[in-house]
């Protein structure tokens, strides 16, 4: 068929994946110069040639493939010209999608190298997109068989670990001239029990240069702290490997033997040992603070110190773990008393702690102020709904006088059409927020009386857990500067601490204060607390 006089617009898409998926599919060059020429066979016109090499057996990961959904259903193309279904779509979900556009006559059709696909093609259609995606899914299942096989040989099924390289001439892995001897240099300096795994850390990055093996887009980068100690816990190179639920004997050289392997692992994890360990000490402020200099966690540990008569007093305190990679952190080694600390939590939580009477008189306005609010959301949802109705029907009455002939500047309609959609995405999204902000101001305020209410008193409790839920909650990010705290407090907990002063100068000048007078202060400070 000849369609050189149907002003139909056509868009070239090809697609090449870099997995196994597309060994024997043509390249993309390859794919666009054949669609070419049947376009020019078959007179069609192609207004966009796009391309990508992303997988399709999932959906929502092409993003080319995305737009170009989108501007079919605006109408700016109506062929699709793709060497092949399967570069269309491996995935049923995909594949429906197209089936639709093609029902519905929003797309005229798909052109293949061989055939066309039109909305009475269906049955064909839907069969050869049930193949794609079938095909991905043997495929997933007959590479699995194979790793699986190869594991059960002792042939590692996966990219080896820095310090061995994969052969892909004899498919086995051998040791990385290079790299091989710094690791197992790294593993000796960690069995003499000597260093700790930040300082290990250090020394793979700065003295052995040790890198990730170097690949066509990645590697070739200094091992991290948890890369390292991911290292340190790889059966791998005691010449042994998992893969899946068993632990395999590997036929590659190992490094080290099983039992200096397992001298590492106590080393690194205390309770790989079969002793039995004591209860930790539960320190109130491990995991809440981060290092103001670095960005680094805030630790803590125990001191002892022997006293003149005899008797050994512990201490406990914080400082900066210093476990960045590239500098050495100027707070690792100021050490404060985790007592001092929890001295400065107790002095900012008195700036938002607020008494019953202040509590009672909150949750009554957070009551009235409800119900207004409650029927002002009401109102401007209503109102934005009336909008969204008046502008989808501004975008029927635009397709309509295109599809009656009114309209015949196609540019004009797509530039109407796209404002109009912009326009109603964002009254949508601000109907949205609305809602959002109709549903959580209650509870959040609510929320937020609660903690000023009631935090000290928790804090001041010897329940562990309240305490450290206290301390989360009094501020994001908290962060150790030396030795000072920077407290960064929640937005909502920022006005009761502007007021904290004054608040405070009134309550006490009510207590002592005759009656008359107590009485007037007393309307003073509801006034205050109400604001």
């Amino acid at each position: 068929m000849n369609y050189r006089n149907s002003n139909l617009k056509a868009v070239l898409y090809a697609r090449k994946s870099t997995e196994s998926e597309d060994k024997q599919v043509q390249s993309i060059d390859d794919q666009v110069r054949i669609m070419k020429e049947v376009a020019k066979n078959d007179g069609l016109k192609i207004i966009d040639v796009l391309h990508e090499s992303k997988s399709a057996k999932a959906p929502g990961a092409r993003i080319v493939f995305k737009q170009m959904m989108r501007d079919i259903e605006d109408g700016k193309y109506d062929v699709i010209l793709a060497w092949d279904t399967s570069r269309l779509s491996r995935n049923s979900k995909d594949g429906g999608d197209l089936q639709w556009l093609l029902d519905s006559g929003t797309l005229y059709g798909i052109r293949t190298h061989e055939k066309w696909y039109h909305n009475n093609d269906e049955l064909l259609f839907t069969i050869e997109n049930a193949m794609n995606s079938r095909f991905i899914k043997e495929l997933k299942i007959k590479v699995k068989r194979g790793m699986d096989s190869k594991a059960d040989k002792g042939d590692y099924p996966k990219s080896a670990p820095v310090g061995y390289l994969n052969d892909r001439i004899n498919k086995v892995i051998i040791k990385d001239p290079i790299m091989f001897d710094r690791v197992q240099t790294l593993w000796k300096k960690a069995l003499s029990g000597a260093y700790s795994v930040s300082e290990l850390s250090r020394i793979a990055t700065n003295e052995l240069m040790i890198r990730t093996p170097q690949k066509k887009r990645s590697g070739g980068k200094p091992l991290c702290y948890n890369a390292v100690l991911n290292l340190f816990k790889n059966p791998f190179y005691m010449g042994k490997f998992k893969w899946g639920n068993k632990v395999y004997n590997g036929n590659h050289p190992p490094m080290i033997t099983e039992a200096e392997f397992e001298q590492v692992q106590k080393m690194i994890n205390p309770k790989h040992s079969s002793r039995p360990q004591k209860d930790p000490y539960q320190f109130l402020l491990r995991g809440l603070l981060t290092c103001a200099e670095c960005g680094y966690a805030i630790v803590t540990e125990k001191k002892y110190k022997k006293l003149k008569d005899g008797a050994v007093k512990e201490y406990h305190y914080c400082h900066c773990c210093g476990k960045h990679p590239e500098k050495r952190c100027k707070n690792r080694s100021v050490y404060v008393a985790e007592s001092e600390l929890v001295k400065q939590i107790k002095k900012e939580l008195c700036k938002y702690a607020i008494d019953e009477d202040f509590y009672k008189i909150a949750i009554k306005a957070l009551a009235e102020e409800d119900d207004m609010k409650t029927s002002e959301q009401d109102e401007r949802i209503a109102q934005i709904n009336n909008q969204i109705s008046k502008k989808k029907t501004d975008l029927d009455s635009l397709r309509r006088a295109v599809y009656t002939g009114v309209i015949t500047d196609n540019a004009f309609f797509l530039s109407e059409q796209e404002s109009l959609k912009n326009e109603i995405d964002s009254l949508e999204a601000e109907r949205s927020k609305v809602i959002a902000a109709a549903e959580n101001w209650r509870d959040k305020a609510t929320d937020i009386f609660m903690f000023a209410r009631y935090a000290k008193e928790d804090f001041d409790s010897d329940d562990w857990e309240r305490k450290r839920a206290v301390i989360k909650r009094l501020g994001m990010n908290l962060k150790l500067s030396g030795r000072t705290i920077q407290f960064t407090p929640v937005k909502y907990l920022v006005p009761i601490a502007n007021y904290h002063e004054e608040l405070e100068a009134k309550k006490e000048a009510a207590r002592t204060a005759p009656e008359q007078r107590k009485k007037d202060l007393k309307e003073g400070l509801i006034s205050l607390w109400c604001a």
